[in-house]
């Protein structure tokens, strides 16, 4: 914007010359847009130039859009937008700029922030997020307590300092917070074995990695403020649950303390407990309070007093304080000398930059030496693969490629890049290749099917991405040849990732080999998708998972949630089967539990269906029970379900959420029953035109 241009001329200007130093060509535009459509098309023009617009960074008050019917763009933002309020239940996205080929309906401007500005989906729009091109935002967060231009000006000083040094990546940090990946340990130190693969460099010395948990203290951040300000880190990556303002950092059932973590004295968990328990009771009111406290009075044995007013004020300030220990918010953020290059924010809201103030900024426009970090403007699934194509980096790869493959969001410089950690060949070399190749070559199959013979799993996995926009003969195929014999987590996993996104091929057998594989991770997917899936051949490997994979709690709990997905009765005998023919101890009685919480969950499901069902229901339940199906595509009640959708004498609204919500079945074994059956209703004349639209988007994003 015009303002900040002027305020900071002399460090964009320089921030233009280091990047032309390293070849990119740069336009500056400069103006005072008054709505993001303008900006929008002003940017086509510049894409369109040969050789190829690579990227853009959003520096100042550019026009903030919140998007609806966009929940498909997420991984778990499903909130009601009829219900909800426009501005809770709307997507903050870029993606409005950088996916040229999305097509969009002006809704209103904000009444409170004539800067943001609410933009819808159309129902002819592509359905998938492909962007042209990667991008960031430079905006300094306003409740900073200094002048966002002063702040912008040492920031953009900071960037060309960073442009300048010669940093390899071999330094990198990971951390998982409280009930991440239910606080799983084999999916933590499974991490640790995909990451040496992806940064060897970083494994040369003990110094160069580590693997931090909440676990290690009971006030966990004040070591991670110690590790975030000590010199020389390239990546730190937050696995964690989060807000806007805060970083979830320890709950309620800490470990042992350790002196010098930020309090005096000892504190026990006992105590931390406590504190945690008065202060959730501080938050209820009326029936819930009560509730609460008669359980957990009962379940931790407490006197009766514990709750009682006199305890409850004098310990307010104690627990007010022990509450501020946990978790990591914008004031302590502000504290701080963040020295990661490149700060990642696997969590929730994070990277909320439509607020006053958020964390990923607070990051990099604190006086340290962050000049980029990564985070989500809404809620976000645990378990995506959050990590997938990190190893870019790894490989010299501008941070701006790698948001363009995931669609995150990028506060700071998406052209910086670090240079490969390798013992053969020039680092500066292999980095502008590829980063050339990236930008160039995108479609052209035969670069990548020689980068998928090189020995490196990085470059295998970007391979196996890069072939999935121009897909060579025999391409299904390939990834179920590598998702089931190639050695390395990371390249499996994408070969995975591909079958289920780019190939639609071999979807039950890649989903069997999923459930059987060493990584955690590709197991925790493959159980998920399972139940996305529907497939019988599924059920035997999902019922032995959830009685014998004590071990991998995620991957347990996508199978518990899946198995519901599938037919009651074959689920009964394949328990009966593998209990008998096991080594458990009272096989019959755990048969006995399994089967009632299975049959407990089938009747849940029926009542759900019935309501919908219910022509006298009101609407509001039914279309309750409907958005449940958005989450588990229950494919024993597709036929039911094509029943109320054909139905012209059935509530119209109810129509259109059900519509809708089949849209989400996009790897059932009912799909095509379900595409066949959109397009019968589609067609019909008496077919009210809403619900034709609303067809339209789900035929669009099923096939």
């Amino acid at each position: 914007d015009s303002r900040s241009f002027e305020e900071a001329t002399e460090e964009v200007m320089a921030y233009k010359a280091v990047l032309e130093e390293e070849g990119l060509g740069v336009v500056i535009m400069i103006g005072n847009w008054d709505n993001p459509l303008k900006l929008r098309e002003e940017i086509r023009p510049i894409y369109r130039r040969k050789p190829v617009m690579e990227g853009a960074v959003f520096v100042g008050d550019i026009p903030v859009v919140r998007l609806r019917n966009f929940q498909h763009g997420t991984t778990a933002f499903k909130m009601n937008e009829k219900e909800f309020p426009i501005e809770e239940s709307s997507v903050t996205s870029d993606r409005f700029y950088d996916d040229l080929d999305l097509e969009f309906r002006f809704l209103s401007i904000d009444e409170k922030n004539p800067r943001h500005f609410y933009y819808e989906l159309t129902e002819s729009s592509p359905q998938v997020v492909q962007s042209e091109f990667y991008s960031a935002r430079m905006l300094p967060p306003v409740d900073m307590g200094e002048d966002v231009y002063e702040l912008l000006r040492r920031y953009l000083r900071k960037v060309v300092e960073a442009h300048r040094e010669v940093n390899y990546a071999d330094r990198v940090r990971f951390f998982n917070g409280h009930g991440y990946n239910s606080d799983c340990l084999t999916a933590w130190h499974n991490q640790q074995f995909a990451i040496k693969e992806l940064f060897p460099g970083a494994f040369r010395t003990a110094e160069g990695n580590a693997f931090y948990n909440f676990r290690q203290a009971p006030f966990m951040k004040y070591k991670l403020f110690e590790r975030l300000q000590s010199p020389g880190t390239d990546i730190f990556v937050f696995h964690e649950h989060g807000a806007f303002d805060t970083q979830y950092i320890n709950g309620p059932y800490p470990a042992p303390n350790l002196l010098g973590m930020g309090r005096e004295g000892t504190t026990g968990p006992l105590e931390i407990l406590s504190a945690s328990l008065r202060n959730s009771y501080r938050r209820y009111s009326g029936e819930r309070r009560e509730t609460f406290a008669k359980r957990v009075l009962s379940e931790y044995a407490l006197l009766p007093d514990f709750f009682s007013s006199e305890r409850l004020d004098s310990t307010r300030v104690g627990d007010s304080l022990l509450a501020a220990d946990i978790n990591i918010v914008l004031a302590d953020i502000r504290k701080l000398q963040p020295q990661p290059r490149i700060t990642i924010f696997d969590a929730c809201y994070n990277g909320s930059f439509h607020q006053p103030g958020y964390v990923a900024g607070y990051h990099i426009f604190t006086d340290g030496k962050t000049v980029v970090t990564q985070g989500n403007t809404v809620n976000v699934l645990q378990d995506k693969w959050s990590m997938e194509l990190i190893g870019m980096l790894a490989e010299g790869a501008r941070i701006g490629f790698w948001q363009r493959e995931l669609q995150w969001h990028l506060i700071g410089d998406p052209t910086y890049r670090l240079l490969p950690a390798t013992d053969g060949g020039d680092p500066l070399a292999l980095s502008r290749k590829l980063n050339r190749d990236l930008a160039l070559n995108r479609h052209k199959s035969k670069v990548w099917q020689e980068y998928l013979q090189s020995d490196n799993p990085n470059l295998q996995a970007i391979a196996l991405k890069m072939l999935s926009y121009s897909s060579p003969k025999g391409y299904p195929e390939l990834l179920l040849r590598h998702l089931k014999e190639n050695p390395y987590y990371s390249v499996r996993m994408q070969a995975l990732q591909r079958i289920l996104y780019s190939s639609g091929n071999y979807l039950t057998e890649a989903l069997l080999l999923a459930l059987d594989d060493p990584y955690e991770l590709i197991r925790r997917n493959g159980a998920r998708f399972a139940g996305y899936h529907g497939d019988d051949r599924l059920i035997a490997p999902l019922v032995e998972t959830v009685l014998f994979a004590d071990e991998s709690q995620r991957v347990q709990y996508a199978a518990q949630g899946s198995l519901p997905m599938f037919n009651l009765e074959k689920i009964r005998e394949e328990i009966a089967r593998q209990t008998v023919a096991s080594n458990l101890t009272q096989p019959d009685e755990v048969a006995g539990k399994m089967t009632s919480y299975f049959e407990g969950q089938a009747k849940r499901y029926d009542r759900s269906l019935t309501v919908i069902q219910d022509k006298e229901a009101a609407p509001k339940d039914r279309i309750s029970a409907i958005r449940m199906l958005r989450n588990y595509n229950n494919h024993q009640q597709v036929s039911a379900l094509l029943t109320v959708l054909k139905d012209q004498n059935d509530d119209t609204e109810v129509r259109i959420v059900l519509a809708e919500a089949l849209g989400w079945f996009r790897w059932s074994i009912e799909r095509d029953a379900i595409v066949q059956a959109l397009k019968e209703v589609g067609r019909n004349r008496a077919t009210p035109q809403e619900l034709r639209n609303e067809i339209e988007q789900s035929l669009i994003r099923l096939k």
